[in-house]
């Protein structure tokens, strides 16, 4: 039998044990990597290209969204499972749009994250029950505004996640040494971020991203 291969990512250890307790309950799916924080899902996605990737959609360094992005962004076949308490329309549509096929509430994980998996496995996506009704609604109402347009349209996967840290107030040493990159690398970024989004004068890339805070 062929096993779907899972990696897990949430920076809360009990958590993690639960889902991995569920994986083992079950002899079609195994657990073959995990881990706690954005950064190290990201590394540990690449280095082991598991068929699905479970991720809590807010962790340290990079959010479980942020991950997705850029996995999905290198044209990695991984597919993506998101966990969270989040219930709000908006948080469903943005996984939707950047292409996560599950969708699930922590409260029902223990119950429906096997259907979840089995179904993303396919290659179909699977939504928790109680947020299916916003489905079509949100595709249809949940509208963004102009400035996170232009980011979506124009920065790349990485420049969205450095304008991210950026709005949490880190430093271009700070973001080198997350992501593993030098500090004139994330000065350039800075650079072409500023040129795309047309935002000129001191700190205008800090003010715009801390503006925009809630919605990266």
């Amino acid at each position: 039998m062929n096993r779907t291969r899972i990696v897990i990512a949430d920076d809360h250890p009990i958590f993690r044990s639960g889902v991995r307790e569920i994986l083992n309950q079950n002899n079609d799916v195994i657990c073959i990597a995990e881990a706690e924080n954005g950064l190290e899902a990201y590394q540990t996605i690449l280095a082991t290209l598991p068929d699905i990737a479970i991720l809590d959609l807010e962790m340290p360094v990079l959010s479980g969204l942020d991950v997705c992005k850029k996995v999905l962004s290198e044209k990695n076949q991984t597919r993506f499972i998101l966990l969270t308490m989040h219930k709000e329309k908006r948080y469903l549509l943005d996984a939707m749009q950047s292409g996560v096929l599950g969708y699930l509430i922590k409260d029902n994980a223990a119950t429906d994250l096997i259907a979840c998996i089995r179904s993303v496995a396919k290659g179909d996506r699977y939504i928790s029950p109680q947020l299916r009704a916003f489905e079509k609604e949100a595709l249809n109402s949940y509208t963004i505004s102009p400035e996170l347009e232009l980011v979506n349209r124009l920065l790349t996967p990485t420049e969205r996640v450095i304008l991210k840290l950026i709005s949490e107030g880190k430093t271009s040493a700070e973001i080198a040494a997350l992501l593993f990159i030098s500090p004139n690398t994330v000065d350039n970024h800075r650079a072409n971020m500023a040129r795309k989004l047309q935002v000129e004068g001191k700190n205008s890339l800090l003010k715009f991203a801390v503006a925009l805070k809630a919605e990266l």
